[in-house]
C-alpha cells in the first residue's frame, strides 16, 4: 500500500511527514516517466516506438494529489505530434506544425496547409462519449477524419471532404495545390496501414478499383440520371445504360470509367453506389470531381441525394 493511500489520521506526526515526502517523490517520479515518453514521442526514429509513446501519452494523467504540473499539453496534442512525426519519418512535411504561446498551459499546437490557405488551422479534438480523437478545421470544427491509436482505426468523413475539399478549397487555390494537401492525408492513412496495420476507411479518397462509394440515400429520384445525362451531353460525352443492373456508366477517356448503379443484396435490400475504375488506380471519387468540373457541379447540385455515407458521424 502506498503512503499516499494511507489515512493521515491513523499516522503519527512523524509518519505523516514521511508519507508526505514519499507522496512528493512518487509524484515527481510520475513526472519523470512522462518526460521519458515525451522524449520518445519527439525524438524516436522508430515508428513502433512513436505509436507506443503517443498511445500512452494520450491517456497519461500527469498530476497527482501532491504534485501538479501547471504547464502541460492537451491529450489531443499528442495525436497531432504523432501525425507530424510519422509524416516526418516518411519525409512528408507539407502539413506545417506550429505552436502558439499560451500562458495557461504548454504552447497550443496546430497545423496549416500554406499552399491552400495558411489562415485555416487544424488540430485534434476529443468528443464526449467517443473514443480516440477527431482531426478538425479549428474555426468550423468540421471533422476531416477520426483517429483511434489504441483501436488502430481511421475513418474519413465524406461530408467534410465535400464541404471543405471540394467546395471551399476549390475557391481558394488551384487544383494541384488542393490535390497535394489532400494527398498528405491519404499518405498519412497509408502509413498507418503499412507501418501498423490500421483499419483505414479512405471514403471518397480511396482510388482502388474495387472501392464502392455507397450513397447515404438508398433511393434516388429519376431526375438524377436525367440530370447526369444532360451534364454529360453538354460536355460531348455519352452516358450509357448498364445491361445487368439499374444504372449507367460514363467513359471519361483514358480508360477512366465513372458508374452510378443500384446494387442488390441477397437479403433483398439495396443501395446506390458510385464506382470509379482506371488502369492505374489513380482516380478516387474526390479526384474525379477535382478534375471534371461538370461532374462536380452535378454532384453538388444534387448533394441531398448523392451524399456519400461515412462510417463515422
Amino acid at each position: 500500500m502506498s503512503n499516499e493511500s494511507l489515512n493521515p489520521s491513523s499516522l503519527t506526526t512523524s509518519g505523516r511527514l514521511v508519507a508526505y515526502s514519499d507522496s512528493l517523490k512518487a509524484g515527481i517520479q510520475h513526472g519523470i516517466e512522462f518526460t521519458k515518453l515525451f522524449d520518445q514521442l519527439t525524438n524516436t526514429k522508430d515508428a513502433n516506438e512513436l505509436l507506443e509513446a503517443s498511445t500512452a501519452l494520450f491517456n497519461f494523467q500527469m498530476d497527482t494529489d501532491y504534485v501538479v504540473y501547471p504547464h502541460k499539453y492537451d491529450a489531443n496534442d499528442y495525436y497531432l505530434i504523432f501525425m507530424s512525426r510519422l509524416l516526418e519519418l516518411h519525409n512528408d512535411k507539407d502539413a506545417v506544425l506550429h505552436s502558439r504561446e499560451d500562458n495557461l498551459k504548454a504552447d497550443t499546437l496546430f497545423q496549416t496547409f500554406p499552399s491552400v490557405d495558411d489562415t485555416e488551422e487544424f488540430h485534434f479534438e476529443q468528443r464526449a462519449n467517443q473514443d480516440g480523437a477527431f482531426y478538425v478545421e479549428q474555426n468550423s470544427h468540421q471533422v476531416i477524419f477520426s483517429l483511434n491509436l489504441e483501436a488502430k482505426t481511421m475513418y474519413f468523413n465524406s461530408d467534410t471532404i465535400t464541404k471543405l475539399f471540394i467546395t471551399e478549397w476549390s475557391d481558394k487555390s488551384d487544383t494541384d495545390a488542393i490535390t497535394d494537401a489532400v494527398d498528405l492525408f491519404i499518405q498519412f492513412g497509408q502509413y498507418l496501414v503499412s507501418d501498423f496495420d490500421f483499419n483505414v476507411d479512405f471514403n471518397m479518397l480511396d482510388a482502388s478499383n474495387n472501392k464502392k462509394y455507397i450513397l447515404a440515400n438508398k433511393d434516388l429520384s429519376e431526375q438524377i440520371m436525367d440530370k447526369l445525362f444532360v451534364a454529360t451531353a453538354d460536355n460531348n460525352l455519352m452516358l450509357q445504360n448498364m445491361d445487368e443492373v439499374q444504372g449507367a456508366f460514363l467513359d471519361l477517356g483514358n480508360h477512366i470509367i465513372f458508374s452510378l448503379y443500384k446494387e442488390m443484396h441477397a437479403d433483398g435490400s439495396s443501395n446506390w453506389v458510385i464506382t470509379v475504375q482506371d488502369p492505374e488506380e489513380q482516380y478516387s471519387l474526390f479526384e474525379i470531381f477535382n478534375q471534371f468540373s461538370f461532374l462536380k457541379k452535378w454532384f453538388l447540385d444534387n448533394l441531398d441525394e448523392l451524399q456519400i455515407g461515412s462510417k463515422m458521424v
